[in-house]
């Protein structure tokens, strides 16, 4: 890694303020272990994330710290510079915030351990494709009061981990008006929405093949885990080239609320009314336009489409760590 100068975005209030002590640590190894500039960048907003990325100069190497909404922001600006094509440069990912989830899949549950396998990754050039969900939907029209779709915008969005509709969306939003209990809002805003869930009903397509569904939620994961130790997709792998989706259709919220437990060890596929498949792309038609979980944060949209994109982006990374099995592997 000598010779290499980086930049590394971060949300200063990531993790309730301790993301801008982690962005000096870091200062601090990149210069003993580069000798090059690292330059620091904090962003505002989520707006700002993608202003950030797109003022990365060519000689940069960009490093992205905070939460999964921070990693994910940064990664569509990436994106909306490269008019959604692959990325060309690999990048690094920290974790910052509250909820890291993505980076658990590599056996990483921590910023110190997350830092090293970064910085060991970069300096032995190791690198591993990551495949992302592109999502398209209909933006609401804003002067109809959200109830019909604005057929003149059609937004672009890229997940690296979770989409999903329904009890999981409900879920999201209590949790962000919950974060200042720190990595435990989403265990106690999941227990909550479920004693008072009621099942929807979607028209899907998947993989081309039209159904109706009443469920609890229709969950499309590129990575196993979502809201901190969740593994809500454990047979799925970010670079296997497919989406793994969940639908559970649960009768009754006391046999919803009994399963909640084993979404920690990722046995609650084996339920017999919750249906899984890995699929290449899926349609949502809803009325009302429908709350979307899109990374973790909230978006309202009308009938979107995910597809899975191969090897949309090169991250740093040792390859083996994904080899990691229980995602529990350090601290």
């Amino acid at each position: 890694m000598q010779g290499k100068d980086a930049v590394l975005i971060y949300n200063p209030n990531s993790g309730r303020g301790k993301a801008a002590m982690l962005a000096t640590d870091f200062f601090q190894h990149w210069e003993d272990r580069a000798g090059t500039e690292l330059r620091l960048r904090p962003t505002r907003s989520l707006a700002d994330i993608r202003v950030a990325a797109a003022e990365i100069q060519e000689h940069e190497l960009p490093i992205f710290m905070g939460g999964d909404g921070t990693l994910s922001e940064s990664l569509q600006g990436l994106a909306e510079m490269a008019s959604f094509a692959p990325l060309s440069r690999p990048i690094g990912f920290l974790p910052g915030g509250t909820g890291n989830s993505f980076l658990r899949d590599f056996g990483i549950t921590g910023y110190a351990s997350a830092r090293d396998a970064l910085l060991n990754a970069i300096a032995g050039n190791q690198t591993l494709g990551v495949d992302v969900g592109l999502i398209e939907y209909s933006r609401v029209s804003p002067n109809t009061a959200g109830s019909e779709p604005d057929a003149r915008q059609t937004v672009r969005r890229l997940t690296m981990n979770i989409f999903a509709v329904g009890l999981i969306s409900d879920i999201t939003a209590l949790a962000i008006r919950m974060r200042a209990l720190g990595s435990f809002n989403y265990t106690l805003a999941s227990l909550i929405k479920l004693l008072f869930h009621r099942p929807y009903r979607y028209h899907l397509r998947v993989d081309g093949k039209s159904r109706d569904v009443d469920c609890n939620l229709v969950c499309v994961s590129n990575s196993r885990f979502t809201g901190g130790a969740m593994e809500i997709a454990p047979e799925v792998r970010v670079n296997d080239g497919r989406l793994f989706w969940l639908c559970p259709q649960i009768k009754g919220r006391l046999a919803a609320f009994g399963l909640f437990p084993s979404i920690f060890k990722g046995t609650h596929i084996r339920h017999p009314q919750i249906e899984t498949d890995f699929i290449r792309e899926l349609t949502i038609e809803c009325e009302p336009a429908l709350l979307m979980n899109i990374a973790g944060e909230l978006e309202s949209g009308w009938n979107p489409t995910i597809r899975v994109q191969p090897g949309y982006f090169q991250l740093y990374m040792d390859p083996e760590r994904l080899q990691h099995r229980t995602g529990r592997a350090d601290g």
